[in-house]
């Protein structure tokens, strides 16, 4: 017992240093949980009790203007997408049947019926999105009517925010019905229809009424994006979300796996368009990246009458046009053309036609055989792993090469080759040779590396068979190979640019009517292969024709 101490006490022990900072710590860790809880709750009341929500009753978000598209110089017209006359129907929520909400719901928002108008999960995911540089995200069908009756298109966490707040005091001013009724006579479809009366129209010809339960899978499954997804746009793709739309509806108990498995892909009516040929597959190309990259959706485009300057040159264009015109003229029927021109310092296109009326498939962007075009790459892998362009190569035509037989086009010989004379011709035997010395994984290996998708629609582009290299044909763009036009100008645009791979892309700027920038072209260069490398394989390229070299 210590003798300063009261009978029956212990003397305390002295608070030490250490233990007073963290007493503070802890008590500051408690006042900052208290403000991070606290001050959302309190914003969200002051917001909820000042903001307006827009009235459900009345469509606001009216698309009514002309989204024009210039040329690269910003002041000659290329075109206008004018929206379609009566391209809205407002219909009552007795007038929707119940399988067309389904549909929506499961495309959308299953969770519609219980939420109270946001997903914090969603919104979650949003901010962290908005946060690291990415887009998208999980709003609900009562968010989705929020933006798009507000008219704040914004890729921001304060419209995000905003969006919140009045998409809560919606759920609690107005029931459902309403809000539902509200999203489907706003939200675009596609095809210059807002709304699912205008939609119905515009993609089967029959009122929302008579809509089948396949067709309403596919309105609902167009509507992310609606450029897209248009079935006469991209079959596949098209097909591909409508069965995930009609999947959730069985999931969601709100279709039986007897009419689920019953069901066929609906048949669309054509769309209908304004202008011709290459304008209309430009037109296309422009809304599906302004929808894509931008996030900046037809619709809104009508709203804000928005000044779309392309990377198209005038020049360029017209003469393209020309030369198809002029080759194609005579031709079979059977025959297609494609063309597509790419800056290699931006990636920009600066001309395109990809054949046809403009109504059909955009043979551009259709996957192809390449043919000999593919040899490049062999060069390139070639040089890659270490081998030179003045290599001796047999050329012998025929000959068995991988276990596949090769021969030369009619005329062509090279016995005593060169990698350099046979890119230049080509001299397909001994590219073929070349392709199989390397292996052809570092064919496909290089061909990605300059611009050529791996996988496109979820499908690998060049392929043997599974867990296997393709064989020696790809060597000439043949067998499992196929490949999009505009990857492969985009590929040897890389070439033309040292080495320096930019994303084909067809938008440079886009402004509102009132001159405000809404979307500016990005690039991202990045390196692909060493300069010397891309100058060695141009280099060859360039040679094609000169017949002295090829003795």
């Amino acid at each position: 017992m210590d003798q300063g101490a009261e009978p029956g006490q212990a003397k305390k022990k002295p608070v030490t240093r250490r233990r007073r900072v963290w007493r503070r710590v802890r008590r500051t860790c408690y006042v900052l949980l208290f403000l991070a809880v606290a001050t959302p709750v309190v914003a969200f009341e002051i917001c909820y009790s000042n903001w307006d929500v827009p009235d459900p009753t009345q469509v606001t978000a009216g698309q009514n203007q002309t989204i024009t598209l210039y040329y690269s110089d910003g002041k000659t017209e290329l075109g206008r997408i004018i929206p379609a006359s009566g391209n809205r129907t407002l219909v009552r929520f007795e007038d929707i049947p119940e399988h067309v909400q389904h549909a929506v719901l499961a495309a959308e928002d299953n969770s519609f019926w219980d939420n109270d108008g946001f997903d914090l999960f969603g919104i979650a995911r949003s901010a962290w999105n908005n946060i690291t540089g990415f887009s998208g995200g999980g709003s609900t069908i009562t968010q989705q009517y929020v933006k798009k009756a507000t008219g704040d298109e914004d890729h921001s966490l304060g419209r995000k925010w905003k969006e919140l707040v009045l998409a809560k005091k919606m759920s609690d001013t107005y029931s459902k019905e309403e809000l539902l009724t509200a999203y489907l006579n706003t939200v675009y479809f596609g095809r210059g229809a807002n709304g699912i009366q205008a939609a119905a129209r515009a993609y089967f010809g029959k009122d929302v009424q008579r809509i089948t339960i396949p067709e309403a899978a596919l309105l609902a499954g167009v509507i992310q994006r609606p450029t897209y997804w248009d079935p006469d746009v991209d079959r596949e793709n098209s097909e591909r979300r409508w069965n995930f739309v009609l999947d959730q509806m069985v999931g969601d108990h709100w279709l039986s796996p007897q009419d689920r498995a019953a069901a066929k892909f609906p048949t669309t009516l054509p769309r209908d368009t304004n202008g011709s040929g290459a304008q209309l597959q430009i037109q296309n190309q422009v809304l599906a990246e302004l929808e894509e990259r931008a996030e900046l959706p037809r619709d809104e485009g009508h709203q804000r009458g928005y000044k779309v300057i392309t990377t198209i040159d005038r020049e360029t264009q017209i003469a393209t046009q020309r030369t198809v015109e002029t080759v194609m003229a005579g031709q079979p029927d059977y025959l297609r053309a494609a063309v597509v021109a790419i800056d290699p310092k931006t990636g920009g296109v600066i001309a395109y036609h990809g054949g046809g009326n403009g109504k059909g498939l955009d043979y551009a962007q259709t996957l192809q055989e390449p043919g000999t075009t593919f040899g490049t790459f062999v060069g390139v892998a070639a040089m890659l792993d270490g081998y030179r362009l003045d290599l001796p190569i047999s050329g012998y035509s025929p000959q068995t090469i991988g276990g596949i037989p090769m021969q030369n086009p009619p005329g062509v010989t090279c016995p005593q080759c060169t990698l350099r004379k046979a890119l230049a011709k080509p001299v397909n035997t001994a590219i073929a040779w070349m392709a199989d010395k390397i292996g052809t994984g570092n064919v496909v290996d290089a061909a990605v590396k300059l611009g050529i998708p791996a996988e496109l629609r979820g499908k690998p582009t060049m392929t043997g068979k599974p867990g296997q290299d393709p064989d020696t044909r790809i060597a000439l763009g043949m067998g499992s190979t196929f490949v999009r036009p505009i990857d492969l100008a985009s590929a040897y645009a890389t070439l033309a640019g040292d080495g320096i791979h930019n994303r084909p892309h067809f938008v440079k700027r886009v402004e509102d009517n009132r001159g405000n920038i809404r979307y500016a072209e990005e690039l991202a260069p990045t390196r692909a292969v060493p300069p010397k490398i891309a100058e060695s394989v141009t280099d060859a390229l360039i040679d094609a024709g000169d017949e002295d070299r090829l003795r």
